[in-house]
Protein backbone atom coordinates (compact mmCIF):
# COMPACT_ATOMS: atom_id res chain seq x y z
CA UNK A 1 0.00 0.00 0.00
CA UNK A 2 1.14 3.12 -0.60
CA UNK A 3 2.09 5.68 1.73
CA UNK A 4 -0.83 8.59 2.11
CA UNK A 5 1.39 11.61 0.73
CA UNK A 6 0.40 14.77 -0.92
CA UNK A 7 1.69 17.93 -2.50
CA UNK A 8 0.92 21.59 -1.84
CA UNK A 9 2.38 24.92 -2.34
CA UNK A 10 4.27 25.87 0.53
CA UNK A 11 2.62 29.01 2.86
CA UNK A 12 5.00 30.68 5.73
CA UNK A 13 3.30 28.76 8.15
CA UNK A 14 5.68 25.75 6.79
CA UNK A 15 8.65 27.54 7.20
CA UNK A 16 9.43 26.38 10.80
CA UNK A 17 8.96 22.45 9.70
CA UNK A 18 11.08 23.37 6.21
CA UNK A 19 13.47 24.75 8.07
CA UNK A 20 14.30 21.31 10.28
CA UNK A 21 14.57 19.21 7.03
CA UNK A 22 16.75 21.77 5.46
CA UNK A 23 19.09 22.16 8.46
CA UNK A 24 18.87 18.41 9.30
CA UNK A 25 19.94 17.90 5.14
CA UNK A 26 22.47 20.04 4.23
CA UNK A 27 24.11 21.05 7.30
CA UNK A 28 27.00 23.85 6.59
CA UNK A 29 25.03 23.83 3.25
CA UNK A 30 21.91 24.40 4.39
CA UNK A 31 20.14 27.82 3.17
CA UNK A 32 18.85 30.14 5.63
CA UNK A 33 15.71 31.25 6.90
CA UNK A 34 15.37 34.14 5.31
CA UNK A 35 16.77 32.47 1.87
CA UNK A 36 13.78 29.92 2.55
CA UNK A 37 11.43 32.32 3.20
CA UNK A 38 12.19 33.98 -0.04
CA UNK A 39 12.28 31.24 -1.82
CA UNK A 40 8.35 30.10 -0.66
CA UNK A 41 6.86 33.57 -0.57
CA UNK A 42 8.40 35.62 -3.84
CA UNK A 43 10.95 33.55 -6.17
CA UNK A 44 9.34 32.88 -9.32
CA UNK A 45 8.26 29.11 -9.17
CA UNK A 46 7.05 26.41 -7.05
CA UNK A 47 7.72 25.60 -3.65
CA UNK A 48 6.14 22.51 -3.05
CA UNK A 49 5.76 20.35 0.91
CA UNK A 50 5.24 16.50 0.80
CA UNK A 51 3.14 15.91 3.09
CA UNK A 52 3.19 12.26 4.59
CA UNK A 53 -0.19 11.17 7.06
CA UNK A 54 -0.48 14.88 7.81
CA UNK A 55 3.48 15.33 8.40
CA UNK A 56 5.89 17.58 6.87
CA UNK A 57 8.34 15.10 5.15
CA UNK A 58 9.65 17.24 2.49
CA UNK A 59 9.97 20.03 -0.27
CA UNK A 60 11.52 21.09 -3.41
CA UNK A 61 12.51 24.68 -4.27
CA UNK A 62 11.65 25.94 -7.98
CA UNK A 63 12.45 28.83 -9.72
CA UNK A 64 11.25 29.20 -12.78
CA UNK A 65 13.03 31.83 -15.66
CA UNK A 66 11.09 32.99 -18.58
CA UNK A 67 13.36 34.97 -20.22
CA UNK A 68 15.53 31.79 -20.82
CA UNK A 69 12.57 29.94 -20.85
CA UNK A 70 14.34 27.15 -18.07
CA UNK A 71 13.77 26.26 -15.02
CA UNK A 72 16.59 25.02 -11.93
CA UNK A 73 15.23 22.97 -9.20
CA UNK A 74 17.15 25.05 -6.47
CA UNK A 75 16.61 22.61 -3.24
CA UNK A 76 15.12 19.13 -3.14
CA UNK A 77 15.23 17.66 0.68
CA UNK A 78 13.25 14.72 1.93
CA UNK A 79 13.53 14.30 5.84
CA UNK A 80 15.57 10.87 7.01
CA UNK A 81 12.86 9.42 8.50
CA UNK A 82 10.62 9.75 5.36
CA UNK A 83 13.73 8.52 2.67
CA UNK A 84 12.75 5.68 0.34
CA UNK A 85 9.36 5.69 0.48
CA UNK A 86 9.10 8.05 -3.03
CA UNK A 87 8.33 11.37 -1.72
CA UNK A 88 11.34 12.88 -3.98
CA UNK A 89 10.00 10.50 -6.80
CA UNK A 90 6.54 12.86 -6.46
CA UNK A 91 8.26 15.74 -5.95
CA UNK A 92 10.10 15.60 -9.08
CA UNK A 93 7.82 14.39 -10.84
CA UNK A 94 5.38 17.53 -10.15
CA UNK A 95 8.09 19.40 -10.96
CA UNK A 96 8.55 18.31 -14.44
CA UNK A 97 5.22 18.08 -15.17
CA UNK A 98 4.79 21.81 -14.31
CA UNK A 99 8.17 22.68 -16.73
CA UNK A 100 6.34 21.11 -19.15
CA UNK A 101 3.02 23.16 -18.07
CA UNK A 102 4.99 26.12 -18.73
CA UNK A 103 6.83 25.38 -22.40
CA UNK A 104 9.96 25.58 -20.46
CA UNK A 105 13.39 23.94 -22.56
CA UNK A 106 15.03 22.34 -19.93
CA UNK A 107 15.48 21.81 -15.88
CA UNK A 108 18.67 22.34 -14.13
CA UNK A 109 19.96 21.34 -10.76
CA UNK A 110 23.17 20.73 -8.75
CA UNK A 111 23.67 18.12 -6.72
CA UNK A 112 26.77 16.94 -4.56
CA UNK A 113 29.15 14.03 -6.41
CA UNK A 114 29.14 12.08 -3.77
CA UNK A 115 25.26 11.93 -2.87
CA UNK A 116 24.73 8.72 -5.41
CA UNK A 117 20.90 8.38 -4.19
CA UNK A 118 20.00 11.54 -5.61
CA UNK A 119 22.55 11.36 -8.53
CA UNK A 120 20.30 7.84 -9.73
CA UNK A 121 16.91 9.76 -9.27
CA UNK A 122 18.17 12.18 -11.42
CA UNK A 123 19.34 9.90 -14.28
CA UNK A 124 16.16 7.80 -13.62
CA UNK A 125 14.47 11.42 -14.57
CA UNK A 126 16.59 11.73 -17.87
CA UNK A 127 19.26 14.46 -16.31
CA UNK A 128 22.06 14.05 -17.64
CA UNK A 129 26.09 15.78 -16.35
CA UNK A 130 27.01 18.58 -18.02
CA UNK A 131 29.45 19.82 -15.97
CA UNK A 132 31.69 19.26 -12.79
CA UNK A 133 31.59 22.75 -10.64
CA UNK A 134 34.61 21.89 -8.41
CA UNK A 135 34.51 23.02 -5.00
CA UNK A 136 30.88 24.10 -5.21
CA UNK A 137 29.85 23.14 -1.65
CA UNK A 138 31.29 23.70 2.04
CA UNK A 139 34.21 21.55 2.20
CA UNK A 140 35.48 21.83 -0.96
CA UNK A 141 33.08 19.03 -2.38
CA UNK A 142 32.19 19.22 -5.96
CA UNK A 143 28.87 19.13 -7.83
CA UNK A 144 27.26 17.79 -11.02
CA UNK A 145 25.35 20.44 -12.90
CA UNK A 146 22.59 18.24 -14.49
CA UNK A 147 19.93 19.19 -17.04
CA UNK A 148 16.81 17.68 -18.13
CA UNK A 149 16.09 18.77 -22.04
CA UNK A 150 12.57 19.14 -22.38
CA UNK A 151 11.38 20.56 -25.85
CA UNK A 152 13.40 22.29 -28.75
CA UNK A 153 11.07 25.23 -28.62
CA UNK A 154 9.11 26.89 -26.47
CA UNK A 155 5.30 27.84 -27.45
CA UNK A 156 5.65 31.11 -28.28
CA UNK A 157 2.43 33.49 -26.50
CA UNK A 158 2.35 31.56 -23.68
Amino acid sequence: MKPAVTLKQASPGDLEEVMKIENTCFGADAFSRWQIAYLMTRAKGLFLVAEHNGVTAGYLSFIISRRHHTGRIYSIAVAPGYRGLGIADILMDKTIACANEKNLQAVFLEVRTDNTAAIRLYEKKRFITRAVKHNYYNGGVSAYRMALSLQTQPERGK
